[in-house]
């Protein structure tokens, strides 16, 4: 049984554990070498549990994944709707249905986080995400063939899009006012 919360700065050890767990086996991130948390201070504090949260799941007490949607493209204004998801599972927790839970429970948080647009970027040797995506409805709209090099091998970048209900109306200073398909 697992319990999924918004994530607090003092989850962050925890966190980057987890992070650096996924890099020797090179299929999850581009990092080649470990982290530090003092490295991450700053990232984590451009989460918003209204717009773009992290989330950890526990079990037992014990933090043993994270889910957090990114601002996409900087967080440049016109892209408000669009989102990146990442997700990552402590090693004795992977195959369990742990990356699935949270993937699914993220993007139903989507309407009223106000993202319409899921984007999912991967390593393209990196089965478990590619068939999790596909299971999740996930389209397949790039592919950056051999554009990153883990531990001597040449990887490409698959990207990845999930379209997700309307977001719910809110007010948007400047901007343009909506029509409803």
């Amino acid at each position: 049984m697992y319990t999924i919360r918004d994530a607090t700065e003092a989850d962050l050890p925890a966190i980057i554990e987890i992070y650096n767990q996924s890099i020797p086996a090179g299929r999850s991130t581009a990092d080649t070498s470990p982290i530090a948390v003092s490295d991450r201070v700053e990232w984590f504090r451009k989460f918003d549990p209204k717009r773009r949260p992290i989330w950890v799941a526990e079990r037992e007490g014990k933090i043993v994944g994270c889910v957090y949607l990114s601002w996409f493209y900087a967080g440049r204004p016109a892209y408000d709707e669009t989102a990146e998801i990442s997700t990552y599972i402590a090693t004795g927790e992977q195959g369990k249905g742990l990356g699935r839970l949270l993937k699914e429970r993220m993007i139903a948080a989507c309407p009223r986080l106000g993202v319409r647009n899921v984007i999912s970027m991967y390593f393209d040797h990196n089965q478990a995400t590619q068939k999790l995506n596909d299971k999740l409805g996930f389209v397949v709209v790039g592919h950056l063939p051999e554009i990153a090099d883990v531990f001597g091998y040449k990887c490409g970048l698959m990207i990845s899009l999930l379209r997700v209900a309307e977001p719910a109306p809110r007010d948007k200073p400047g901007g343009a006012p909506r029509e409803n398909a």
